[in-house]
């Protein structure tokens, strides 16, 4: 049987990938530090992007997005999710008190100028599967 698979597309912005795909469940971090899973570059253009911007929690079919206290937010279809307070610096952040979104194919996720959509593709028997949960 073929399984679900999440694709992480990016429609705005110049990242080196241009998509992303999962197929196992995993938390991916979004933002301009080394260890992120999706590493957005450290140049002037990225500059609003936080070093830790956002976590994606993948199981496919299902995933989830959570702001981490960035700066400027985390925005899913233009609707903001979290951020920190602007007086707060980012050590002080507290990284779980963002709540975490749901997501759906084709919703949109929006860190800085870089926008990425959401892609789930699920074999039919899996499909009926999640429609019953």
């Amino acid at each position: 049987m073929r399984s679900s698979r999440i694709t992480l597309r990016v429609t705005q912005g110049n990242l080196e990938d241009p998509q992303y795909v999962f197929e196992e469940p995993m938390v991916c971090i979004v933002g301009r530090a080394e260890d992120c899973n999706i590493h957005i570059p450290t140049d002037y253009e990225h500059a609003d992007i936080s070093r830790h911007h956002c976590l994606i929690e993948i199981s496919p079919p299902r995933i989830r997005v959570r702001d981490l206290g960035s700066r400027n937010g985390t925005f899913v279809n233009g609707k903001k999710i979290g951020q920190r307070p602007v007086h707060l610096p980012p050590e002080l952040a507290d990284l779980n008190s963002g709540t975490a979104q749901e997501l759906h194919d084709g919703d949109e996720i929006r860190v800085g100028t870089t926008v990425f959509r959401i892609g789930v593709a699920m074999p039919r028997e899996a499909l009926l599967a999640y429609h019953e949960s």
